[in-house]
């Protein structure tokens, strides 16, 4: 997933602000929705650090996305989800800068977009 003139590790210069406010903005979101946040939460995202790789975190972000979507869906913690937007737009911004985003990243980088101009 990563282009052959960025870095094998350059993705981990997109996690700090996922890192920091995500677990907290998934707990309060999923049990909004009545949902376990173990998939999602804090243990995800420190493994992704460790142990993951970039295809591993778009797809931790197309995740977040669809939690995004369900909650936005519900009418639940709107303020917390309208956070987690903003946080993902900026990593779908952010990311070409050290990877190469797929079709299906760039759509979902597009959805967030047009949620957030809608508030």
């Amino acid at each position: 997933m990563t282009h052959r003139n960025f870095g094998r590790h350059d993705w981990l210069g997109l996690t700090p602000e996922v890192e920091r406010f995500g677990p907290l903005l998934v707990d309060r979101i999923t049990a909004a929705l009545g949902d376990s946040h173990d998939a999602l939460g804090e243990a995800r995202v420190e493994a992704l650090i460790r142990n993951g790789d970039a295809a591993a975190w778009l797809t931790y972000l197309g995740a977040l996305t669809a939690l995004v979507d369900r909650g936005s869906q519900s009418g639940v913690a709107m303020a917390e989800i309208e956070i987690l937007a903003e946080i993902l737009r900026d990593q779908y911004r952010l990311a070409p800068g050290v990877l190469v985003l797929s079709e299906t990243d760039m759509a979902r980088s597009d959805h967030l977009e047009t949620l957030l101009e809608t508030r």
